[in-house]
């Protein structure tokens, strides 16, 4: 299964938001990571766990804290005609659950590490299936 398959529409804020305000707009749109643009451009993304580790486990406001001061960049991406395996080792490498997906220099949507666990699971379930339909019509026929 390829990355286009399954990814997700991208979510974007400016990165002159406050944490506060991005928090929000997560919470509203129940999403976990929001892409950061400056100028036309996606530089980086924040995420819940970096609002937790670097806004309330450090104790900062997070009412005057912008999201380009804690966001991670620069983004590791992936290509859409990659697989669910690849997407998954590449997270599982750079130790991320959010990756944005790239399409000619343009961020074109959006993979968790729950989509990828998802749509495994369900491809795994329908191979099982299958080898076992197989096996029956060997063995019965």
């Amino acid at each position: 299964m390829k990355i286009r398959e399954i990814m997700t529409s991208i979510k974007k804020t400016s990165a002159d938001t406050t944490v506060s305000d991005a928090a929000k707009l997560m919470d509203a749109k129940i999403i976990g990571g929001l892409l950061i643009e400056e100028e036309g451009k996606v530089i980086g993304i924040v995420t819940e766990r970096d609002v937790l580790r670097k806004i309330v486990a450090k104790g900062r406001d997070p009412t005057t804290t912008l999201v380009k001061d804690i966001m991670s960049t620069p983004l590791i991406t992936i290509d859409p005609e990659k697989s669910l395996e690849e997407a998954n080792e590449i997270m599982a490498q750079k130790n991320i659950r959010r990756l944005p997906v790239e399409s000619n220099g343009s961020i074109v949507g959006m993979i968790t590490i729950r989509d990828i666990s998802d749509n495994l699971r369900y491809t795994l379930g329908k191979s099982l299936l299958k080898h076992r339909e197989n096996d029956f019509v060997r063995n019965h026929f």
